[in-house]
């Protein structure tokens, strides 16, 4: 992993891109100004699926950012398949794209193509899934994940009253994380259980399916059909 890079918004992206690109239009003396602006530069951006209105979201505002800084952009949707993301990186790899941003679907799957990027001499951004296992990402755009976990807890700690003391409980509750196979889906979960673990010490919160460990509780690509279904 050449460098990371932690963002709360996705301006971090746009601007990894222009630097990257930047970096890769310089010449000795300085650099061209068609690299700086983005002339002729195309990112190609590989969203993990359309089902959820937050990757719809960060698809349109990443193409829209880009596009008036002055790159023009391919989007893809993988549609939470694997193979079908690799065949969608692969054509931007072909079509001779300059950069990459990679919302995974599966890291693991991506070795490969990643590989060929690399050969291409394509930077490649993961944006908020980290992609571990290959050497060919040079820079990593996210959140502050095991917050978020922390905040989405502590909602429900003030909602049911726990926190003031107000109600003492017991309250019936169940876990749903993430998919097993998204890094952050253990930030999520460490940082909410953090905070629920107190209460469930205390049977102020009951889950009494008693499944409470983290290989218990996920949810193959955050699908809520799966997650219904277990409930």
């Amino acid at each position: 992993m050449k460098k990371f890079r932690s963002a709360s918004a996705l301006l971090a992206v746009t601007t990894g891109c222009a630097l990257l690109l930047t970096a890769c239009g310089q010449s000795a003396e300085g650099g061209s100004q068609e690299a700086k602006d983005g002339k002729d530069r195309t990112i190609g951006i590989a969203m993990p699926t359309k089902s959820s209105e937050r990757w719809i979201a960060d698809g349109r505002n990443m193409t829209e950012s880009l596009e008036k800084a002055g790159f023009a952009t391919t989007l893809q949707y993988g549609e939470d398949d694997p193979d079908q993301q690799v065949a969608q990186i692969e054509n931007m790899i072909t079509q001779g794209v300059d950069a990459l941003v990679v919302a995974a679907i599966n890291g693991e799957a991506l070795s490969n193509v990643l590989q060929q990027a690399a050969d291409a001499d394509i930077p490649v951004i993961s944006y908020d899934r980290l992609i571990l296992g290959s050497p060919h990402i040079d820079y990593y755009a996210s959140f502050d994940n095991e917050k978020v976990g922390e905040l989405q807890a502590t909602y429900i700690v003030e909602k049911l009253g726990l926190a003031s003391g107000a109600k003492k409980g017991p309250f019936n509750i169940e876990l749903f994380a993430g998919s097993n196979d998204d890094n952050n889906t253990k930030y999520f979960f460490n940082g909410a259980m953090k905070v629920l673990k107190p209460y469930l010490d205390k049977k102020q919160l009951v889950v009494r399916s008693r499944q409470t460990q983290l290989n218990q509780v996920t949810t193959l690509r955050w699908d809520g059909g799966t997650a219904q279904k277990r409930m």
